[in-house]
């Protein structure tokens, strides 16, 4: 069923929006987000939201609380996993999906096909913090938050965010589950780390409102989080339930900076993280996420957020530990939740929530109040006018060469030179030197050892390169290190990042020995960190030492190209390593 808002209507609406956006603007005149769009979830709803909620049941009210998830990937139409897609659709009713691993087609077909299904619209998400290649084989990648962070450079990060809106509606989603406004402040923490911006308030606030900015005037839907803050944990929520043992002044000086610059700049979403914060939630692993006191109370009614909030993934043990699907359910709607991401059981959800709105746990009015946000977001999405997305060709419109382009020109902007003992950097007359490449990779095929291989040889005419994994040092690098005294140069490229699930933060250590070893030849020794920028604290003594922060293809290119002199090393460290090497440490040449 499609359903035309009339002329005239949408001339009153648009009059009436602009009308009190103009005024909210005029209160905000040092705001760089003019498209405060979050505001429209306080104006009355127009004649096309009030005449869809009173048309709507009970329960397809509550339905539209519920996001399930979907994997475009070479999907079926005879399978399982699409026929209950289908059903969720035209009988469960539910509000929307999450999208995960697929092409461009897919998820274009995917988007299609469900939205057909569906007799409301349907809000479709995704995870793309850094682009859409997080998730789509075929999208764009850009560098890390933590880069942006160090090149700090926000008219970029503002770019970077349109691009990324630009593709994420070409493929059918609208709601971005992010920038990531966690303040990483815990060198040791297992899940956020390169994801955030940085360890400063404002720099993460500067940053994150510059992708916000970017996403929203793309017409998609911003997500701020991990709220209240997950930049100071040492446990991963996808195993257990972190605990932030700080005052709310402490919270209120740090983690919540970012995110009450993003409201009061007009972000439409806020996430909420699976933590316990026992300053605001007395009881014992109740999370944030299900918590009334941080959820309406804190978030809601203190910090005057009155756009959607959205759970994290509800399939976390940090959640699925302590509470069954039934009781997750009410709880998010008790708390104040809005969207209920990737519960278990989509049919259960609704089934428990209905269940207490009978039983008058919860009141009809508390189901209407998220229907009709959820409603209003369609609207200004314009899926009541066009829900269909181009399936043809698709790929020929993302990933394009501008679009890298400009990945590749904030990685250039990124790159910190943290340490230069001797003086080596940039290289210069290297004709006829030989130059070591040593990969630590300790990931396996999730490390991008490949691009760093095809490319060398544009870098350095004589070259050996030589890898070793996370347990022991390879016979054909044990083979190679004999030689190594012949080489004027070694440099060692460190695969380490921060993979979620496994509490993993540093490089093994024979890997930690292998780089003091190299260091006692007393040659000229560059350690390249391709992921977590605190791995100098196991081997201070390096004399040379580069920050990446991760290994995208553009990173990997920005660090060779700044070794080499091609291009000048421009960025700032956006956290602390050491009391030696702090914030805003880097050598510019």
């Amino acid at each position: 069923m499609k359903i035309i808002l009339a002329i005239p209507l949408l001339i009153a609406s648009a009059i009436t929006y602009f009308s009190l956006k103009d005024q909210v603007i005029e209160k905000k005149q040092d705001s760089d987000i003019t498209k405060t769009e979050a505001f429209i979830y306080t104006l009355p709803s127009d004649k096309l939201i009030t005449k869809k909620l009173s048309s709507m049941t009970l329960r397809e009210k509550i339905a539209q609380m519920v996001i399930g998830s979907a994997i475009p990937d070479n999907f079926s139409e005879t399978s399982a996993d699409f026929k209950k897609l289908k059903r969720l659709c035209k009988q469960t009713k539910i509000g929307g999906f999450i999208f995960f691993k697929g092409s461009s087609a897919d998820y274009s077909r995917l988007s299609n096909y469900l939205q057909s299904f569906s007799e409301t619209p349907l809000l479709i998400s995704a995870d793309f913090e850094r682009g859409t290649k997080m998730r789509v084989t075929d999208g764009v990648i850009f560098p890390n938050n933590m880069a942006i962070g160090a090149a700090n450079n926000p008219e970029l990060c503002y770019k970077m965010g349109l691009e990324i809106a630009r593709e994420t509606r070409l493929l059918g989603i609208h709601q971005n589950y992010a920038p990531v406004c966690d303040v990483n402040n815990n060198p040791n923490n297992p899940i956020i780390n390169v994801r955030s911006f940085g360890e400063d308030p404002k720099l993460v606030s500067k940053m994150s409102e510059s992708m916000i900015k970017g996403l929203q005037e793309g017409k998609v839907i911003a997500t701020v989080k991990h709220f209240p803050g997950h930049g100071d944990t040492e446990i991963d929520s996808h195993n257990d339930l972190p605990v932030l043992n700080f005052s709310m002044d402490r919270l209120s000086e740090i983690e919540l900076v970012p995110f009450k610059n993003a409201i009061d700049k007009g972000v439409m979403s806020v996430m909420i993280a699976h933590l316990s914060f026992p300053e605001l939630e007395q009881q014992p692993n109740i999370p944030a996420s299900l918590s009334p006191s941080i959820v309406e109370g804190l978030l809601i009614n203190k910090m005057g957020f009155s756009g959607l909030v959205v759970t994290d993934a509800l399939n976390m043990k940090g959640i699925t530990k302590y509470f069954s699907n039934a009781e997750v359910a009410v709880m998010c709607v008790q708390a104040g939740i809005d969207l209920i991401l990737m519960n278990l059981n989509e049919e259960g959800t609704v089934d428990a929530i209905e269940a207490a709105v009978m039983s008058g746990k919860i009141s009809e009015d508390r189901i209407n109040r998220s229907a009709e946000k959820i409603l209003k977001t369609k609207q200004w999405l314009g899926l009541f006018d066009n829900r269909s997305v181009q399936e043809t060709d698709i790929y020929n419109s993302v990933n394009t060469a501008s679009a890298n382009e400009l990945a590749q020109q904030i990685a250039d902007e990124s790159i910190t030179l943290v340490k230069d003992d001797n003086s080596i950097l940039p290289l210069k007359n290297e004709s006829g030197k030989k130059t070591a490449v040593i990969a630590i990779s300790e990931g396996g095929e999730q490390d991008n050892t490949a691009y760093m291989v095809n490319i060398l040889s544009g870098y350095f005419s004589n070259y050996e390169y030589v890898s070793t994994g996370p347990n022991s040092i390879e016979p054909l690098l044990e083979e190679k290190m004999k030689l190594i005294s012949d080489y004027d140069l070694i440099i060692v490229a460190v695969y380490a990042k921060v993979r979620f699930g496994t509490g993993k933060i540093s490089i093994s250590p024979v890997n930690v020995d292998l780089i003091n070893s190299l260091r006692k030849l007393n040659k000229n020794l560059v350690v390249l960190s391709l992921g977590n920028p605190y791995l100098l604290k196991e081997f201070p003594d390096a004399p040379c030492y580069i920050c990446a922060y991760g290994d995208s293809d553009v990173s990997i290119n920005a660090s060779l190209r700044a070794i080499t002199g091609k291009t000048k090393f421009k960025g700032k460290l956006p956290v602390t390593i050491t009391e030696t090497f702090t914030f805003g440490t880097g050598i510019n040449k």
